[in-house]
């Protein structure tokens, strides 16, 4: 469904959230959909039109003592060895590789908010907007959508620029739960809107 959208991009941040090695190896789906391309798609456009660009990352100590303990999701991170700092896995997909004057904060939990200093990053900038791009939709991406709206900014999520850990949890999260909290929009959209 087509939207008309205006998005004043110097009250704007993009978010790409968790587009990581590790991530993007066992993510479903990436790349028959084009999702990281479309993921530097949007980032061209918003740099082009000089939005604001933060750089999410989720990536943790060899030794795991930052993470969140008795929890599934970071349990398979540790007996896998995943997402850990410093290692090509936790590395920033080169498509969407950050340049020096973009912001990245790195995250230990799934909510960017809790353990980063993102707020005072989207004051500073004057965001009133926010654009989520990322990996995974049913997590990082709808995490920051529930945490964003609740404290007031206008989140718009990009449809084609998003993907999870099974189809059927991105099919249900993108079609049930983010209507409820955000603007799902297709790409063509957000890229014509960004002025």
């Amino acid at each position: 469904m087509s939207m008309k959208l205006k998005i004043d991009a110097k009250r704007t941040a993009l978010l790409l959230l968790d587009v990581q090695k590790d991530l993007v190896d066992i993510t479903p789906g990436l790349k028959e959909n084009r999702v990281v391309e479309n993921m530097a798609r949007v980032l061209a456009t918003a740099r082009r039109r000089k939005a604001h660009v933060i750089h999410i990352t989720a990536s943790v100590r060899a030794d795991f003592l930052d993470l969140p303990k008795d929890n599934p999701l970071w349990d398979g991170l540790r007996k896998k060895r995943q997402l850990i700092i410093g290692t090509k896995g936790a590395a920033i997909d080169p498509r969407v590789k950050p340049k020096k004057s973009e912001l990245v904060l790195n995250k230990t939990c799934v909510d960017p908010f809790l353990t980063t200093n993102l707020d005072q990053a989207l004051q500073n900038a004057d965001a009133n907007t926010i654009i989520l791009v990322g990996l995974w939709t049913n997590y990082v991406v709808e995490a920051t959508a529930r945490h964003a709206s609740d404290m007031g900014y206008r989140v718009i999520l990009v449809r084609e620029a998003c993907a999870s850990n099974s189809i059927e949890n991105h099919n249900f999260t993108i079609n049930k739960i983010l209507p409820t909290l955000c603007y799902v929009v297709d790409i063509k959209d957000v890229l014509a809107g960004l002025k």
